[in-house]
């Protein structure tokens, strides 16, 4: 008897034990999933390399080496003029811990981005970059207008860069004066002199030195380097006082922000960072430019962003370890850049923070070079695939007195647009911010896209890439788009709360006025013209090109077995 009762309690307990298995058994929709995504992810680990080719003449010469790529990568993101153009907003939104480990943070995710750029490039090498990237990434449904939006993109982004560093370099020049006049106040007219200066430099270097853009790239590097290596020294040297290693690192002051702590410091890390670490995927447009590309693009892009975090991070602490009160660099006199106050009160020479200055104007002319070369090539690669206007014009290559092909007429359109926008920005200085703003906002979206269409697409047609992120590719890229759109919500805030209608941020309104002309610009003419990547067809390849065609207008794009 009491056998039978206790056999009849082991099943019932057995029973509940089972119910409650089946009560918290996985679905068979969830465990399908998991196993396509596992799945994917061991695909994600294949060796096999195959490098897509692209249907367009070489015409450009393939002079670049990995050292111009990454010099003119540097050039582009441009520490000294970066550091010093932006301090004021880390020294608003916390000063040293937001401006230093901002800086740590914001380097790693450029780091995360251009890693998933270098896997898409070294599979389609194109001077198209980003937005050729979109069209054959994206679905066959909507490829057209999604490397429409994105080349676009690309170019106001680059546009507005080569801008806001020949104005903010125009800016910087004159700041230049307060070194040795503390009542200095900018001139317009002064401004607007340096603006077309830079601008006028920048353009005789592209047209008549175009076959020593190599080596004026190379230059970059070192000259980045000793800029800021000089003035370290020169600082340490001359300064008499300075923060123990706790103020440099942990201080935190954000009363003047208006914003809770841990916003201030997302704001001011973020904006402070990302106007320095902006550009750098224009380089990707200088592959028709470079031998071996699927290799020379990818090193070009994730050394030179290594190489800006370390050149940064030695910039910066020299520098906070003599910062002065901040109502000396801020409230004094708004028209001095914070950096020539830093550089005066710290050296107490009028010669050295001069010297220190020039230097760093240097920088700028290296990066406004840089930033032209990378527009006009986004103008030339656009029109080649008539995504503007008369592109049969700007997709014109022309031979110096060097023997050196150049796309002169992409080349100045880009000054002449230039210089329009720059006369905005002598307007107002919102202007000039807004322009700032909305140029990384613009750089961020377009490498963003072709991100995004390949996470959508399960990462099955950037298999076979030169440069492989294997199974981590996943947590790469979705940590990129997921920075990518942090970045850009976080530009449309303004780093104080005590604003006005002119200290507003007006990122988001530019941004949004382009949107909408690109939009527009898309129906009206850009459907009906416009043409993606063509790609060679290779059938012994593991993908095919597929072709359709809008109004007689060829759409290329590639699509995975």
């Amino acid at each position: 008897m009491n056998a039978d009762v206790e056999l009849g309690e082991r099943n019932a307990t057995l029973q509940d034990r089972e119910a409650h298995h089946h009560q918290f058994h996985i679905p068979e929709n969830l465990r399908v999933l998991g196993h396509q995504i596992a799945q994917e992810i061991y695909y994600d680990d294949d060796n096999n390399e195959e490098v897509q080719h692209f249907q367009y003449k070489p015409e450009l010469e393939h002079k670049f080496s990995v050292g111009s790529i990454v010099g003119l990568g540097f050039s582009l993101m441009n520490v000294p003029f970066g550091v010093a153009s932006t301090l004021s907003i880390g020294l608003v939104c916390g000063a040293n811990a937001t401006i230093f480990w901002g800086w740590l943070l914001f380097g790693f995710f450029s780091i995360m981005i251009s890693l998933s750029l270098s896997e898409i490039a070294s599979k389609f090498p194109t001077s198209g970059g980003v937005y050729h990237f979109s069209c054959i990434l994206s679905n066959e449904k909507y490829s057209l207008i999604t490397s429409w939006f994105d080349g676009w993109y690309l170019l106001i982004g680059n546009l507005l860069m080569f801008v806001s560093y020949s104005f903010g370099g125009a800016q910087f020049v004159l700041s230049i004066f307060g070194l040795s006049q503390s009542d200095y106040k900018e001139n317009s007219l002064l401004i607007m002199l340096a603006f077309v200066i830079i601008i006028f430099v920048s353009t005789i270097i592209n047209l008549k030195f175009q076959g020593s853009l190599e080596k004026f790239n190379e230059v970059c590097i070192y000259w980045t380097f000793y800029t800021i290596l000089i003035a370290d020294i020169l600082i340490l040297l001359f300064a008499s006082e300075f923060h123990n290693l706790k103020y440099v690192f942990t201080h935190f002051d954000a009363s003047r922000s208006g914003w809770p702590d841990v916003v201030a410091f997302i704001i001011g890390g973020i904006q402070f960072s990302s106007m320095t670490f902006n550009g750098y995927g224009a380089i990707v447009s200088m592959s028709e430019e470079v031998k071996d590309p699927e290799k020379t693009i990818p090193k070009g892009l994730t050394y030179s962003i290594f190489a800006s975090i370390v050149t940064g991070i030695i910039f910066i602490i020299p520098l906070l370890s003599v910062l002065p009160e901040l109502s000396r660099l801020l409230d004094d006199n708004p028209d001095i850049f914070p950096i020539d106050v830093i550089l005066k009160l710290s050296t107490r020479s009028f010669l050295v923070s001069l010297f220190i200055s020039l230097m760093i104007v240097g920088a700028i002319v290296f990066a406004c070079v840089g930033a032209l070369t990378t527009v006009s090539r986004t103008i030339y690669s656009l029109a080649r695939d008539h995504g503007l206007p008369y592109g049969s014009i700007w997709q014109q290559l022309n031979t110096t007195t060097d023997m050196e092909t150049v796309p002169r007429n992409a080349l100045l359109l880009a000054v002449f647009a230039s210089m329009i926008l720059g006369s905005f920005s002598l307007i107002s200085t919102s202007a000039f911010n807004a322009f700032l703003g909305c140029s990384v906002m613009a750089m961020n979206v377009a490498n963003g896209i072709p991100i995004l269409c390949s996470l959508i697409n399960k990462r099955k047609k950037i298999r076979g890439a030169t440069f492989k992120l294997r199974k981590v590719g996943y947590v790469v890229n979705i940590f990129s788009c997921f920075m990518i759109f942090l970045t850009c919500i976080v530009l449309c805030f303004p780093p104080s709360l005590d604003i006005d209608i002119q200290s507003m941020n007006y990122s988001i309104v530019v941004f949004l006025i382009f949107s909408i002309s690109i939009w527009v610009g898309y129906y009206a003419w850009g459907k009906e013209n416009f043409v993606g990547p063509l790609l060679v067809v290779e059938p012994e390849s593991n993908s095919v090109v597929k072709v359709e065609t809008s109004r007689n207008a060829t759409m290329v794009s590639l699509a995975a077995k």
